[in-house]
C-alpha cells in the first residue's frame, strides 16, 4: 500500500504513542482512573497521539475506520480519555500498522488481541488453521508488561524528583517530611527493581 514520507511519519509517531495507551488501557478502569499519575499519562500520550494525527493529509484519514472524534474530546474528562484508549486506540492501531509493515519498527509494534466479547478490534480476515504449525514462542514484551514497567520508571523518577528537590536547596523542609520522602524514593526504586526481576524471570519461564 502506498503512503507518503508525511504519511508515514505521522503513523509511526501515532502508532509509538498508541502502544503505551493500548497497554495501559488493558489496566481495570478503576485501578487506572483513580491513580492520578496513570491518568495524566494516559491524557499525554493521547494528546501526542492527536496532534501526530494533524500530520495525516485528510485523504488518508478518510480512508482509516477510526473514531477520531474520541481524540478530540479528551481535553472534556476522564471519561472521555478512558473511552479513547479502550475505543480508538485499538482501531487505530489496527488501521495504521499495515500502513508501516514494511518499516523496521513495526517488527516490535503491539497487535490487539480479540478477549472474548469484549474486544474492540475484530479481525479483518480471518486465517485458516494451520495445524502442522507449532505456537510461535512470545520473545517480545506484551502490552501490560510495557505499560507495567513505564510505570514503575515513572513513578520511581516522580519518588526521587521529590527527594532530590530537597538535596538541591529546598532546605525548609522539615527533617520528617525529608525522610518522608525518601523512604518514600527508596520503596519506588526497589518497586522497579522488583517488577524488573519478575519480567526478567517470566521471559525465562517461558523461553523453551
Amino acid at each position: 500500500m502506498s503512503i507518503s514520507n508525511a504519511d508515514l511519519k505521522a503513523a509511526l509517531e501515532i502508532l509509538r504513542n498508541a502502544q503505551f495507551v493500548y497497554g495501559l488501557s488493558r489496566y481495570p478502569k478503576k485501578q487506572v482512573l483513580d491513580d492520578p499519575i496513570d491518568v495524566k499519562t494516559l491524557r499525554g500520550r493521547l494528546e501526542a497521539m492527536r496532534a501526530a494525527a494533524k500530520g495525516l493529509s485528510a485523504a488518508q484519514r478518510e480512508k482509516l475506520d477510526v473514531p477520531w472524534a474520541d481524540l478530540e474530546a479528551i481535553d472534556s474528562g476522564t471519561e472521555a480519555v478512558w473511552k479513547a484508549a479502550k475505543r480508538a486506540t485499538p482501531k487505530i492501531i489496527a488501521e495504521l500498522t499495515p500502513l508501516v509493515r514494511d518499516e523496521p519498527e513495526a517488527a516490535f509494534l503491539i497487535a490487539p488481541t480479540k478477549r472474548g466479547r469484549t474486544s474492540e478490534v475484530e479481525p479483518r480476515e480471518k486465517l485458516k488453521e494451520r495445524p502442522k504449525d507449532k505456537p510461535k514462542t512470545q520473545v517480545g514484551l506484551t502490552g501490560t508488561e510495557i505499560a507495567g514497567l513505564e510505570l514503575a520508571i515513572q513513578r520511581r523518577i516522580a519518588a526521587e524528583e521529590a527527594y532530590f528537590t530537597w538535596l538541591r536547596g529546598n532546605h525548609s523542609l522539615p527533617p520528617a517530611e525529608w525522610a518522608k520522602r525518601r523512604a518514600h524514593a527508596e520503596r519506588a526504586r526497589r518497586a522497579e527493581d522488583l517488577y524488573v526481576e519478575k519480567l526478567f524471570k517470566s521471559r525465562s519461564a517461558r523461553t523453551p
